[in-house]
């Protein structure tokens, strides 16, 4: 996953004549088993095929089991990250909206009233609910790997029958776990500070100034914080910075304590102590491990 500027996740689509991307991963593959938080304009789909883990969502915590299918609406604030430190094999499904664009009035009738809905966060499905989602999952997988010519109309046409089965689901509402969200404002002040953060973390940055960037006061800010993604500013802001120096320790030409000052920490030695807090080995350890 690569993140820009405004907290936005880049989506690397595996072909590029069709904006979706398909890929079975695993949970060890990211960092301390945890994704960044960030939000994309995508549809996101998660097929948990082995281990669990636990899916963060705006707020709500839901833990993902062997069978399980999520689905995200587009520009949800999310993560996943480990469960009991169990590892987690899982489908992941990008949907880029612009895929389901072909005839706008459709487009107008059955897509928008879903992806601009910002009381939908996202909806669950359980004790093999999603029968049908799991033949279209293994069918975009298959599709994918093979090497034919034109197969992106096959992938589309799997991709039209998706959405027939989600808007279906969603129209119906019977015994479906729909993961609704009423504080929709409380959102976009809390995406303001974030993105504030991720653009100015190389610079000295204090609750005031979190707070500042979206227009509340401390206590809101702090609030919120713990609502979103469980951590206090301070601590959000200090992730952050050291997720970015691990990209910064495989340059062997800054010493430790450059990465620190160009991540923002204001020493040094605060910067390897917060370093092997969260991350169990010094920067210098992680740097040559990393080789």
């Amino acid at each position: 996953m690569h993140i820009i500027e405004n907290n936005l996740e880049v989506v690397e689509y595996e072909n590029l004549l069709l904006p979706i991307s398909i890929k079975i991963r695993e949970l060890i593959q990211y960092e301390n088993k945890r994704a960044l938080c960030h939000w994309h304009d995508d549809i996101e789909i998660i097929k948990i095929l082995s281990g669990s883990m636990n899916f963060y969502i705006n707020g709500e915590i839901f833990h993902l089991i062997k069978d399980d299918i999520l689905i995200v609406n587009s520009k949800q604030i999310h993560y996943g990250y480990e469960y009991n430190h169990d590892d987690c094999k899982f489908i992941c499904l990008m949907v880029n909206p612009s895929v389901l664009k072909i005839n706008k009035a459709m487009y107008r009738e059955y897509v928008i009233p879903i992806i601009e809905n910002n009381g939908l966060l996202a909806w669950c499905l359980k004790n093999n609910e999603g029968k049908q989602l799991d033949r279209i999952l293994f069918a975009l997988i298959d599709w994918q790997e093979k090497s034919c010519r034109a197969k992106e109309w096959k992938l589309l046409s799997l991709v039209y029958d998706l959405w027939y089965q989600i808007y279906n689901l969603i129209d119906n509402d019977k015994n479906l776990n729909l993961i609704k969200d009423d504080t929709s404002d409380d959102v976009n002040i809390f995406k303001q500070m974030v993105i504030f953060i991720y653009q100015n973390y190389k610079k000295a940055i204090i609750l005031q100034d979190i707070a500042k960037s979206g227009n509340v006061g401390k206590s809101k800010c702090y609030e919120l914080f713990k609502r979103y993604v469980n951590k206090t500013p301070n601590d959000f802001v200090n992730l952050y910075r050291l997720e970015k120096s691990k990209i910064l320790l495989k340059n062997e030409d800054l010493s430790i304590t450059e990465v620190a000052l160009e991540c923002g920490f204001n020493s040094g030695s605060y910067y390897a102590e917060l370093f092997k807090k969260y991350n169990g080995c010094t920067p210098r350890n992680f740097r040559k491990y990393k080789k």
